[in-house]
C-alpha cells in the first residue's frame, strides 16, 4: 500500500464539564509524527486555546513532556483556561490514545473518567 492510499484515522473524545455547562469535542490525528487537533466547544476560551492547537501539529514526543512542559498545558495556559478546566487533560488523553500510548482497547472497556466531589471530613480514603 502506497503512503497516498493509507487512510488517516482520527481518535474522538467528547468532554462535559458539568460545572460550567460547556461541552466540547476532541479530535486527534496521527500524521508522520506529530499529532493534530480539532477543538469544538461551547465556551469560547476553549475555541481560542483549539485554534491555537490547530495552528500546527505537535510531536508525539513532546506530548509525553511533565505537564509544565507540555505544549498542550501551555497552550492551555497561553489561552487564559482556568486550571480546573477539563479540557486540557482530555485533548492530552485524546493525544495519547491517536499516538498508540494508551490502549484504544481500555478505552473501549473504560470509556470514561471521573472527577467526584465526596462531601466529608477530609478522613481517611
Amino acid at each position: 500500500m502506497l503512503k497516498s492510499d493509507m487512510i488517516l484515522m482520527t481518535t474522538l473524545f467528547i468532554l462535559d464539564s458539568n460545572l460550567c455547562n460547556h461541552k466540547s469535542r476532541v479530535a486527534a490525528i496521527f500524521n508522520a509524527g506529530s499529532i493534530s487537533f480539532t477543538v469544538e466547544s461551547s465556551c469560547p476560551l476553549v475555541n481560542d486555546f483549539g485554534k491555537s492547537l490547530s495552528s500546527s501539529p505537535i510531536k508525539l514526543r513532546e506530548i509525553t513532556r511533565k505537564i509544565c512542559e507540555n505544549p498542550i498545558y501551555i497552550k492551555a495556559t497561553e489561552n487564559n483556561l482556568h486550571p480546573n478546566c477539563i479540557v486540557p487533560c482530555g485533548v492530552a488523553m485524546c493525544a495519547w490514545a491517536e499516538g498508540g500510548m494508551v490502549s484504544k482497547r481500555l478505552l473501549e472497556k473504560f470509556p470514561s473518567q471521573c472527577i467526584t466531589y465526596e462531601k466529608g471530613d477530609g478522613g481517611e480514603y
